[in-house]
């Protein structure tokens, strides 16, 4: 890397370390309740983004409590300060080894769905225990449908003048996860419209632009844009080595598992020297025994290195800081209105992405320059040897504009969202 361009890159990661604070004046409020009933598992992005949304806007609020399941392990909340809350409802959906034993109030209001009477005792235990009045605010940053159906029953006896802000951010995924409703996510929001229209205040956002525009027709009200904010502090490509591919989080069918195979063997194929190396986590253990011969092949090319499904946080940072690009070889019709939790860590380390086509956050990798967005998979072969052979440093400088404009939009959509509110 010459010199100029070495220094420039220097200044531009210096430039681009977290803001931990928003520059805003306070929200008028009292407190910040970050919710997330699933918050239940030491793994996966429920506690860093928890972590996250309970710590990025102290300059906006703050007092901040992150409220988890009382099932994540008590070592795991006192680590990250949460305060264990919710019950679990989603075991159903995503089973976990939950030891709290179950206890529903019967003098309460009782609801034909079992889960829906269940969280909406522990909405009403919220807004009592913690005396939770109009100057306080609630945000649900990765909103399911048990935890804000609940909110909003128990919302039924409390005027809406003496109710809290809400602050509901749909990602696309929880919102149905409901087996009593033919289609819960037109439930839910059919109860948010209503809510609204009884005066509540309640403020919308999405992590993509296509899941905003998509619920901004359901309940005829503007929706925001608002995907992660900044986490980490970005560093340079690496300069040396190998250039390391790397699919960050625990192996899953929805994220293109089993194209890893076609992708991987095709780039081993023009690349016999192991020019370009491929570091994967494993499928989790319940779906790994029925792909025993897929992950054989695959660990058989040479150049691969797989991962436990679950790997700590410092470990995960290691990874990221390490590779030169992260592939996101997601399923387009699961991911047609979804976000990518590992795309947007991707562009907050400065790491360039690739993708494949269809999926809505694939609309910002284009938008912000954040990578390459692939057809098909031979063409994702192309766009890593591309990548390859252009210098690191200019890499690195195409990564940290698009990262630039990426999180500065991000910014300023919290602060939109948070002030303008009602």
């Amino acid at each position: 890397m010459n010199e100029p361009i070495q220094r420039g890159v220097a200044e531009a990661v210096q430039a681009q370390k977290p803001r931990p604070r928003l520059s805003a004046e306070a929200v008028d409020t009292d407190r910040l309740f970050v919710c997330d009933p699933v918050c239940v598992q030491p793994f996966g992005h429920n506690v860093s983004a928890l972590n996250y949304f309970s710590t990025a806007f102290s300059a906006l609020f703050p007092r901040a409590i992150g409220l988890c399941c009382t099932d994540l392990p008590a070592a795991v909340s006192e680590r990250y300060g949460f305060t264990q809350f919710y019950h679990y409802y989603y075991q159903d959906f995503m089973p976990v080894d939950a030891g709290t034993e179950v206890q529903i109030d019967r003098d309460g209001p009782l609801y034909a769905d079992h889960l829906e009477t269940l969280a909406t005792a522990d909405a009403q235990r919220l807004l009592t225990s913690f005396s939770i009045n109009a100057g306080d605010s609630l945000l649900f940053p990765s909103l399911d449908f048990y935890g804000v159906v609940g909110l909003i029953n128990a919302l039924q006896e409390v005027r809406p003048d003496k109710a809290p802000r809400i602050f509901l951010r749909f990602i696309g995924v929880m919102e149905s996860a409901s087996h009593t409703y033919r289609d819960p996510e037109r439930e839910l929001t059919n109860r948010l419209a209503k809510a609204l229209r009884r005066g509540l205040r309640i403020s919308v956002s999405a992590e993509t632009p296509r899941l905003a525009d998509r619920l901004a027709l359901t309940l005829g009200a503007p929706v925001s844009v608002t995907p992660y904010p900044t986490v980490a502090p970005a560093s340079p490509v690496p300069a040396q080595g190998p250039f390391v591919c790397f699919c960050p989080g625990s192996a899953r069918l929805d994220k293109g598992f089993l194209l890893l195979h076609e992708l991987f063997a095709a780039v081993r194929l023009r690349d016999p020297a192991i020019t370009v190396q491929f570091v994967i986590q494993d499928l989790p253990a319940a779906q790994s025994l029925s792909h025993q011969s897929y992950i054989s092949r695959l660990y058989a090319i040479p150049g691969v290195e797989l991962l436990p499904a679950q790997i700590d946080e410092a470990e995960m940072i290691r990874r990221y800081r390490e590779a030169s690009v992260i592939l996101l070889p997601y399923d387009k019709k699961i991911y047609r209105f979804r976000g990518s939790a590992a795309m947007m860590e991707s562009v907050c380390f400065g790491r360039p992405v690739i993708a494949l086509e269809g999926s809505a956050f694939c609309d910002q990798i284009e938008y912000y320059g954040l990578g390459k967005v692939a057809g098909t998979v031979d063409a994702m072969v192309d766009a890593i040897f591309e990548m390859m052979d252009e210098p690191p440093d200019k890499l690195t400088v195409q990564a940290m504009q698009g990262r630039f404009r990426f999180t500065s939009d991000a910014s300023d959509a919290y602060t939109r969202w948070f002030t303008n509110a009602p």
